[in-house]
């Protein structure tokens, strides 16, 4: 189900981003942290996740990509990430979808 703050997205057409579609991302990510924050779906996860990874070969750059989560991987990369204090709750809210079932366990 898609809550008001939350688009249901094609990833198809989505990614990779250009640089318009980032902008574009950040708008959806900000609507959907003004709403219901522990409400969170795949596409908002995966939006969450392409503003956290470290790089090309890390499990939330894959998982940004292609919809393929590693969990494991994945929950050990967000423990290092650093971001400003007003976005800490999409760390939060990604780790929740991680632990809920959003992947499976390697």
């Amino acid at each position: 189900m898609t809550s008001s703050t939350q688009l249901a997205l094609d990833f198809a057409r989505v990614v990779p981003a250009s640089l318009d579609q980032a902008e574009t991302a950040m708008r959806i990510l900000e609507d959907w942290a003004d709403g219901d924050s522990t409400d969170i779906d795949e596409g908002i996860a995966r939006l969450l996740a392409a503003t956290m990874h470290s790089g090309p070969h890390s499990a939330l750059h894959q998982f940004a990509a292609t919809g393929e989560l590693i969990a494991d991987q994945a929950l050990a990369e967000l423990g290092d990430v650093q971001v400003p204090l007003e976005r800490e709750a999409w760390v939060d809210a990604l780790g929740r979808y991680i632990i809920t079932g959003g992947g499976h366990r390697s």
